[in-house]
C-alpha cells in the first residue's frame, strides 16, 4: 500500500490539476446590508446546463483503490461545513478509453469550508473524504455525457494490480 500525505491547498501545487478560490482576503465587489459579494471567484468552461450535485461524506478509513474521470468536462468541488480530502490524479493519454489512474501521481489536498476546486479535463479523483465528522459538499458539472459513456453507469477505475492508497495528515 502507498501512503501520501495530505497538503493544504494552495493556488500553486493544486496547478497541475486545475484551478482553486476561495474567499478573497480582497474588498468585495458588491455589498448591502448585511453581506458581502466577490463577482467572480473563479470560472468553469462550459458548452451547455451546468448541473449541481450534493455528496454526503462519512468518516471512513482513508484509503483509495479506485478513482474516475472526466474527460470533456471540467468538475467544481466545494465543502460546506467541514474540511473535506480530495485525491486527484494526473492523466497520461486524455483520449484513451482503456487508460487506469497511476497511483503515483496520485496527491490529497485539504479543502477547507470557504474553498474551492475546478479539476481539469481528464483528472482522476475519488470522492472526497471526511477529515473530522460526516459533512457535505457540492460538486458542479455539465450535465452531459462524457465522452467515453455515461459516468452514471459505472465510472470507477481501480489502480494496477488492485493497489491501495493510504492517506495521512502529517501532524
Amino acid at each position: 500500500m502507498k501512503s501520501v500525505e495530505i497538503v493544504p491547498l494552495t493556488k500553486k501545487i493544486f496547478e497541475p490539476y486545475g484551478r482553486s478560490f476561495e474567499i478573497p482576503s480582497s474588498p468585495p465587489s458588491k455589498r448591502g446590508e448585511g453581506w458581502d459579494c466577490w463577482s467572480y471567484v473563479a470560472n468553469m468552461n462550459a458548452s451547455t446546463n451546468v448541473g449541481v450535485g450534493i455528496v454526503k461524506t462519512l468518516k471512513r478509513p482513508l484509503i483509495v483503490d479506485e478513482m474516475e474521470r472526466h474527460v470533456s468536462r471540467e468538475e467544481i468541488l466545494v465543502p460546506l461545513y467541514a474540511p473535506i480530502i480530495q485525491p486527484v490524479g494526473l492523466f497520461k493519454d486524455n483520449s484513451d478509453p482503456e487508460e487506469k489512474p497511476e497511483i503515483t501521481s496520485v496527491k490529497c489536498f485539504l479543502i477547507e469550508p470557504g474553498q474551492g476546486i475546478i479539476l481539469s479535463k481528464g483528472i482522476w479523483h475519488s470522492p472526497a473524504y471526511a477529515l473530522e465528522k460526516d459533512t457535505d459538499y457540492l460538486f458542479f458539472i455539465e450535465n452531459k455525457k462524457d465522452l467515453f459513456g455515461d459516468e452514471l453507469v459505472n465510472p470507477w477505475v481501480k489502480f494496477d494490480q488492485n493497489e491501495k492508497l493510504e492517506m495521512f495528515l502529517k501532524k
